[in-house]
Formats: structure tokens, C-alpha cells, sequence
């Protein structure tokens, strides 16, 4: 919607300061030609942006300018106020000053829009958590949130049997109940860690510089990319019924058939793993393709038979 990306890059430059069209088309994914038309629509709203011309140049609001909440519209506000995940600011203890943030906002609104986030804080909430997620405890979380908030280099040691080390936090990111980390080595390398493989962490009294230019979410996008590029690939076309369904991460969109089942190609490991993840259903999916991990369900399958058969 063309109402929120203008909001986006509102807040992008308020937020970021002087920004070329360039960073605000690959922050926005949009071209730079749509960057420029919207410019020009924020300048004729009376928003005070202006262009920086020269090498270094760019795009910018006049100092002091802060954006109001008051021209969002009613669903724009409840894109916002639904979209809490709870567990996340809890385990960075934030959910009581969420609530008073959020309460301040709601304060700010006009009068018929506050109604519509009321209204809509009071009945939706998406929770990016799972029934089956299983919840680390994020042991070394407060620590490394220190250092990313004050910029000081941590000791820590990673996994079994490997020598503590020096590492500049830059980040954290919460993946559905996981945490993880994101951090510089000594020699520059950008390197993401699970917070339940630390084994020690120590807080220094070394400040570091961040590095410039870095971007979290950009960062973290590519790696997930780089991970999934590198993680090993097995795609399998099953038949699967409702309640089952959820057990499998679609990688296209699902077709039902005219039996009432579903077809699901999805993408695991390696055989061995579709084989178990199949089996698991008890008969609630069905192997379509490959031939191969047909036999190897038959074969599974009928040793379950015998084995239950002389018990």
C-alpha cells in the first residue's frame, strides 16, 4: 500500500537522517524512480524534505521535525497495534514500558481513530510463537543486551570445547522462541550465535566503534538467504489430511483434491528425515513423489507391521 511505504519512509529518514534514493529504494524494495515520486508527494503534503545536492548528497528533513501519528488511517493504526509478540519484549523485560508506550500512542490519536486502535488492541493479537515452539531460556540475554546497547566488547565462549574469544555485539535478533546474536569478531567478520550454545559470556570494559553502514535486518536477511542457499535439499510432493497439514512447511501453494486431502510439496534434509516425518502422521500423509521415498515408507511400514504383529 502506498500509504504505508510513504509512512516508511517518513520514518526511515526521520529515524536514519540524511539517506541517498539509492539506500531508500533497497531499505523500501522499491525502484528509485517510485523513491522519487514519493519524495515529491511527502513535500507536497508539507513534509519539510529536502534534497542535499553534491558528492555525499542526499535526501533529508529539516532538523527537529518529528512526524504525528494523526493522519493514520484506522486500519494503518491497527497494523500497528496488533502486531505485538509478547514473549519477545517480555524476555528483554520491555512489556510494561510497551504498555505505557503504547497507551501515550493510543493518547496522541484523534478522537475516531483512538476508538478504532482500542477497538482493535482489545481483540487482535499476533503472537509469532507456535503451540509447539519450545522456549530457550536465554540465559546470557541481559548481558548482551547491555552490550549492544552500550557498545562494549564481550568475552565469550561458544559451544563445547572452544577457547573464549572477543566479540563487538552489534545486535539481537528473536527468531519465533529462539535468540540469537550478532557480532563482529577481532578481525571484522560478521558472525550470528544461538544464545543457548553460549557457554560463558563477560562483559568488558572496552568500547567498540560500530561499523558503519550496518544494518540489522539487511544482515539478517542475507544470512537467512546464505542458510537456506546452503542447507541440504530434499523436495517431496505428499498427500496430506487437514489436521496434519501444519506438521509441513509448504514451499507452494497447497491444492486440495477431490478426496479431501491436501497436496503439499515441501523441502526437508534428506530422505531419512521425510521418512520419519511421514511416518509420524500415522497415516494422515500420503508420498507422492519421489518414487524413492515411497519404497522407503512401504519399507519402514511393513518392519512396523511385523514387529507389531509378533508382540
Amino acid at each position: 500500500m502506498r500509504a504505508e511505504r510513504l509512512l516508511r519512509l517518513l520514518l526511515h529518514l526521520q529515524t536514519r537522517g540524511q539517506t541517498t534514493v539509492d539506500q531508500l529504494s533497497q531499505a523500501l524494495d522499491v525502484s528509485p524512480r517510485t523513491i522519487q515520486r514519493d519524495l515529491e508527494v511527502l513535500s507536497l503534503a508539507g513534509v519539510p524534505v529536502y534534497s542535499i545536492r553534491g558528492r555525499g548528497g542526499g535526501w533529508a528533513l529539516l532538523p527537529d521535525y518529528r512526524s504525528r501519528l494523526t493522519g493514520l488511517t484506522p486500519s494503518e493504526v491497527m497494523s500497528v497495534f496488533v502486531g505485538a509478540t509478547a514473549h519477545v519484549l517480555a524476555d528483554l523485560g520491555l512489556d510494561a514500558s510497551s504498555d505505557l508506550a503504547v497507551t501515550k500512542l493510543i493518547a496522541s490519536l484523534p478522537e475516531g481513530t483512538r476508538r478504532e486502535a482500542e477497538y482493535a488492541r482489545q481483540r487482535l493479537l499476533i503472537d509469532h510463537a507456535g503451540w509447539d515452539d519450545h522456549r530457550e531460556t536465554p540465559r546470557w540475554l541481559s548481558l548482551c543486551r547491555q552490550a549492544v546497547w552500550e557498545e562494549r566488547w564481550i568475552t565469550i565462549t561458544y559451544g563445547d570445547g572452544t577457547e573464549p574469544f572477543l566479540n563487538s555485539p552489534l545486535g539481537l535478533v528473536a527468531k519465533a522462541r529462539t535468540w540469537y546474536l550478532v557480532a563482529a569478531r577481532t578481525d571484522g567478520r560478521l558472525r550470528t550465535y544461538r544464545l543457548s550454545r553460549l557457554t560463558s559470556a563477560e562483559l568488558t570494559t572496552d568500547t567498540f566503534t560500530r561499523p558503519p553502514g550496518f544494518d540489522l535486518a539487511a544482515y539478517w536477511a542475507q544470512s537467512q538467504r546464505e542458510f537456506q542457499a546452503s542447507r541440504p535439499s530434499y523436495p517431496i510432493v505428499l498427500k496430506v489430511r487437514d489436521h496434519a497439514v501444519r506438521r509441513f512447511r509448504p514451499t507452494q501453494p497447497m491444492l486440495p483434491t477431490d478426496d479431501g486431502w491436501w497436496i503439499v510439496h515441501a523441502d526437508l534434509e534428506n530422505p531419512h528425515e521425510a521418512q520419519a516425518a511421514v511416518l509420524a502422521q500415522a497415516g494422515a500423509a500420503q508420498v507422492v513423489a519421489p518414487k524413492e521415498l515411497i519404497g522407503l515408507v512401504r519399507e519402514a511400514a511393513v518392519q512396523l507391521a511385523d514387529q507389531h504383529r509378533q508382540a
